[in-house]
């Protein structure tokens, strides 16, 4: 069981059942984790999304930090100042169903053990990977967009990976399947006007979601899991890649296989070692 010095922070009117839901979450998950923890975990429960990512604009404006945007997340962590802060907005929250929002709440405790400090911001892109990005044509601002997507998508698998292995199974499909949203309006025609480039860059923004979902989709039939959930996941998915043409798509999902069940318990090699797969999409 893991002893964590919990600082629940709130901006706005949050509800007593909201918050008592959200620290009940938590509490209730890192009570079942046995791995290292962190000391101190600072959790932020804003009234709206936008008082949240204004809370995230301060952190950062404090620290002197540039080079990182927010993600678009029913809820987000953080370690800039040396510990994890979990940051979650009622507003969007209560967008999602219970099971969703539980699991939303569990990923991002997830993170705060496995990517807890500073180091699993910082991605150097490894010697072999850019000359292969020279030989391909990929420009460097472009493959290192590149590596923070893979990032941010290897550290989400790595949550799902450890969620499962601690029992945390529908909830993580809920979330995922609540999450995993296909286009409102279809990319093709966007598609079919972007370059080499741009088009590398949009699998990659692709790899978060079907990495996170992958480890769900690969757990058997007859196991911890509801059977109707996968298959709507993989429904899902299945449309979220969709506008790729079909050679694309099984290349993107191969490349999303091979990466997950290759991870080890070192993300930053983890990442080194998926970018070289990840150059095939270009």
């Amino acid at each position: 069981m893991a002893n964590i010095d919990l600082n629940v922070v709130t901006r706005g009117r949050i509800p007593g059942g909201a918050k008592s839901e959200i620290t009940n979450t938590l509490r209730d998950c890192y009570h079942k984790f046995d791995q290292k923890a962190p000391y101190k975990v600072m959790v932020l429960i804003a009234e709206t999304e936008g008082i949240r990512r204004d809370f995230l604009q301060e952190e950062k404006a404090k620290l002197g930090i540039t080079n990182i945007i927010d993600e678009d997340d029913i809820c987000s962590y953080n370690a800039w100042r040396g510990y994890p802060t979990i940051t979650v907005s009622t507003e969007r929250l209560g967008e999602f169903s219970k099971p969703a929002r539980q699991g939303a709440l569990r990923h991002e405790a997830a993170h705060t053990f496995l990517h807890g400090s500073l180091e699993y911001n910082i991605f150097r892109i490894p010697e072999d990977s850019r000359q292969m990005a020279a030989v391909k044509g990929i420009d460097l601002p472009i493959l290192e967009q590149a590596i923070r997507n893979l990032s941010s998508a290897i550290k989400d698998c790595e949550a799902t990976k450890f969620l499962i292995s601690h029992g945390f199974i529908d909830c993580q499909a809920a979330f995922a399947l609540e999450w995993i949203k296909p286009p409102e309006t279809s990319p093709n025609s966007k598609l079919a006007k972007m370059n080499r480039q741009e088009k590398f860059l949009y699998q990659t923004t692709l790899l978060k979601p079907v990495l996170l979902a992958d480890p769900l989709l690969a757990i058997p039939k007859s196991k911890k899991i509801s059977l109707e959930l996968q298959v709507m996941l993989g429904r899902r998915i299945e449309e979220l890649i969709a506008p790729l043409q079909e050679y694309e798509q099984n290349k993107l999902l191969q490349t999303a296989s091979i990466i997950a069940n290759n991870l080890t318990d070192d993300t930053h090699n983890n990442v080194d070692s998926s970018l070289r797969h990840v150059m095939a999409l270009a």
